[in-house]
């Protein structure tokens, strides 16, 4: 996967909010201010030359759609995250969460319960 700018992802994310749409679909989804049209359509072209988004053509019209879900994206940014910055230590970067954000004890518990069905599933 191809890297992508914050403008980029951001356009991707409301790409899967709704899933299809035309340019004006996309920036009714935008944070506002809102970025002019054809800034939008710049960066969705972008995002289709890298093979993130592709579309449909009814009459005038491009409707566009993701084409990298939301997941498969997720998982390589946290990929290249563990690799880059945690030096594949899959420990540290948990451990960073931990330590540097106020992670409250309900997801502490759930990430605990996650961990030791884990450990029991690759010990079985």
């Amino acid at each position: 996967m191809e890297e992508i700018t914050k403008a980029q992802e951001e356009v991707l994310r409301a790409l899967w909010e709704i899933n299809e749409g035309a340019v004006a679909d996309v920036i009714a989804k935008l944070p506002k201010p809102k970025p002019a049209y054809t800034t939008v359509a710049t960066v969705i072209k972008v995002l289709e030359k890298k093979g993130y988004v592709d579309h449909k053509t009814f009459g005038n019209t491009h409707v566009y759609y993701p084409l990298v879900s939301k997941e498969d994206y997720a998982q390589h940014i946290m990929k290249d995250a563990l690799k880059g910055l945690f030096n594949n230590s899959i420990s540290q970067l948990v451990s960073f969460f931990v330590k540097e954000k106020d992670v409250p004890l309900k997801e502490l518990e759930e990430l605990k319960k996650n961990i030791e069905k884990e450990i029991k599933k690759q010990k079985s």
